[in-house]
């Protein structure tokens, strides 16, 4: 008999011995997240023949896409694609074999022998045989993660056109594993980005998107408030929650609600409603009628059952129209009322579940019991701290429902901090997951506005890892893996990569990498010129082999070719910072010389030492332009129009800068021609 709700496979694991073998030879899979349990047939071996005509069958509601996914991994392998076959009945499997139509009875047993006690709809089992694999799902989700495990294994794990023999029983740690794109800090992803962000995330078992929003959303009822172009449009939101409904993927709504308030603030309109600059007034209703207007926009678009209200980082409360009820109730119960009257409008008007950052309450812990308690936490931290217990267990203890909130740490970067973001990502979803945490919330953020999308895939996939297996995997395994399962490398350039990368943002003179030390004037005369040069070569020595492993990844990149150049990027805004410091360095020595090349004996010489100059100078001009065009390439293959200005006046203004350093240069040429002495190096550079 089939089982037609829950279905899983059985697995026929080999004797002890046996085990250890196959436990051996299954870590050397590459697989994103890891499965839960992994048995290669080391007893019987044999293989799945792929180059062949096969048939996939599966049910009607997932077999267009399974088929398309499974197919598209063929292609592009150069292998043949295989004909779908839908299924009348509504089974949670799908079979891929060269003769179709035979029972499914004879695959359906049960497991003594499982851990699991309550299956869940995402849990699923992958079968590879000689002559067929099978996937069977808890439900829809469950056969949707198996045919990607199945995509994973044609994409990194093929052996002579064939797939080896194994069994995978799997299921996820934590209920919600989400990840967000910051849509309000300059940068609006455009539909295909946001599609491509479902995909991706799709493909790695998260079954959560959020994004986050301040002001760049289209309100009807409010147009003064998004810009034009770049803003998320109603049309967009909608067709993305479908696009990701279809992928089993949801959309969690968010709209700032309290703090970061200042871009609608500004405007005149909207002045009689600040606390602050910076935060909405509490105490006046017409606060509450404006978040109203635009909940109402956004909620119904959303069939998801929750929304974030944000509410964090409200500095300065208490010191605006509320200071008198602060002094009445305190600053925490101010914030509190707000939340309450916020939660209240929320569930009752538009029929969310409220969640909030847990920044806030946490510093009132003391009115914490008056948060309405079907409020989902959201606590976050970006440090890479050992422990995240202190943020976890407040809420935990309180009866709370909450998600873990670590971070990519990308925000005002040139590169995310891969160093900090694996370690923090990993200890709080461990933490998380240890307190029973129902979700982990993966942010990232774009507070400068100088931020692309492309590089945050590292980043995101860790925590798409972390949070299906609750941090068990070590960084090394994933590194070791996540190149072959994004861009399908046969080797590991991409995770070798990323350490050489992790190293620099604690590098001496980096500035932790921070988008602002791109902008540094190092042409000034350093006070210790050797230590400046120890700095960039220390950096180029890291960055230089980085780039190499890039390269040849990209090379080797059978899908997703187009994010490395993200990441390529951002390594030679690293790789020229170090340059230019050499070269100001070189410059500065050169200059001195042709100073000291005085006299009409040494008028050629002097002459052809500023010449050299001159081009150490021309050169980094050329260099900054050739980045700041391949920046505005890959901001606009991503992003909407709106906001790219901002970086790009900073490449403009740079250009100026090296332009007056080249005229001074030469009108130091020309007092070297005629026979006056050169003009200080201040000066000069």
């Amino acid at each position: 008999m089939f089982i037609r709700s829950i279905i899983l496979i059985a697995l026929a694991w080999a004797t002890a011995a046996g085990n250890v073998a196959a436990a051996q030879d299954a870590a050397a899979l590459r697989l994103v997240p890891f499965p839960k349990r992994v048995a290669l047939d080391v007893v019987e071996g044999g293989s799945f023949k792929l180059d062949r005509r096969l048939v996939l069958e599966a049910p009607a509601e997932v077999a267009e896409l399974a088929g398309r996914l499974i197919g598209a991994e063929l292609k592009r392998a150069g292998l043949p694609t295989p004909k779908v076959a839908p299924l009348k009945d509504h089974y949670h499997a799908l079979r891929l074999s060269a003769k179709p139509g035979a029972p499914w009875t004879g695959f359906v047993l049960r497991l003594p022998d499982t851990p699991r006690e309550d299956i869940t709809p995402e849990d699923y089992t992958l079968v590879v045989e000689a002559d067929r694999i099978f996937c069977g799902g808890g439900g829809e989700a469950g056969l949707l993660h198996g045919a990607h495990t199945l995509c994973q294994l044609i994409r990194a794990n093929r052996r002579d056109r064939a797939l080896p023999c194994l069994t995978i029983l799997d299921w996820p740690s934590l209920r919600w594993r989400c990840f967000q794109d910051d849509l309000t800090r300059g940068p609006s992803s455009t539909l295909k980005t946001l599609k491509q962000h479902i995909d991706l995330g799709a493909a790695l078992k998260m079954n959560l998107f959020t994004y986050y929003m301040e002001y760049q959303y289209a309100f009807k009822k409010h147009p003064l408030i998004g810009p034009e172009n770049g803003s998320l449009v109603p049309d967009d939101l909608r067709a993305v929650v479908q696009y990701a409904k279809a992928r089993g993927v949801d959309v969690l709504g968010n709209q700032q609600s309290f703090g970061h308030f200042e871009d609608i603030l500004k405007h005149e309109q909207y002045a009689p409603l600040r606390e602050t600059s910076y935060i909405l007034c509490p105490v006046k209703e017409e606060s509450y009628a404006l978040l109203d207007d635009l909940y109402s926009e956004v909620c119904p678009l959303l069939p998801f059952a929750m929304f974030n209200v944000c509410c964090d980082e409200t500095w300065g409360l208490g010191k605006g129209p509320s200071k008198p009820l602060a002094e009445e109730i305190g600053v925490g119960g101010v914030y509190v009322r707000h939340i309450r009257r916020v939660h209240d409008l929320l569930k009752t008007k538009h029929g969310k579940r409220m969640m909030m950052w847990g920044d806030i309450i946490l510093q009132h812990a003391d009115k914490l019991d008056q948060i309405p308690k079907d409020t989902v936490m959201l606590t976050w931290g970006y440090a890479p701290k050992p422990s995240f217990e202190d943020q976890i267990v407040p809420f935990a203890g309180s009866g709370y429902e909450f998600f873990v909130c670590p971070g990519i740490s990308n925000w005002s970067r040139i590169l995310p901090d891969f160093g900090a973001a694996t370690t923090n990502i990993r200890n709080f979803v461990r933490d998380g997951a240890k307190h029973g945490t129902i979700g982990m919330l993966n942010t990232a953020w774009e507070d400068d506005g100088e931020a692309l999308q492309g590089y945050k895939w590292h980043g995101y996939a860790w925590g798409a890892e972390c949070a299906w297996n609750a941090s068990t995997t070590t960084p090394e395994q994933f590194n070791r893996r996540i190149g072959a399962v994004l861009f399908g490398e046969p080797g590991d350039h991409f995770g070798r990569a990323i350490e050489l990368l992790a190293q620099t943002h604690r590098l001496p003179g980096m500035h932790g990498m921070n988008n602002r030390r791109f902008w540094q004037d190092d042409w000034k005369p350093p006070a210790n010129a050797a230590q400046t040069r120890a700095s960039a070569e220390g950096l180029l020595k890291v960055v230089r082999p980085a780039i190499e492993h890039l390269q040849a990844c990209k090379k080797d990149a059978t899908v997703n070719a187009e994010l490395l150049d993200y990441f390529l990027l951002g390594a030679r805004r690293m790789e020229r910072i170090g340059q230019r410091m050499l070269d100001a360095l070189k410059a500065a020595e050169t200059y001195a010389k042709a100073s000291q090349s005085a006299g009409e004996a040494q008028r050629e010489r002097r002459m052809a030492l500023l010449a050299e100059v001159e081009q150490l100078v021309q050169s980094n001009r050329e260099a900054h332009a050739a980045l700041g065009r391949e920046f505005q390439r890959l901001w606009l293959a991503e992003s909407k129009p709106y906001a790219l200005d901002w970086t790009m006046r900073r490449y403009a203004e740079l250009a100026k800068q090296y332009d007056a350093r080249l005229e001074r240069l030469a009108d130091a040429r020309r007092q070297a021609e005629a026979g006056k002495p050169l003009p200080q190096p201040k000066d000069v550079f």
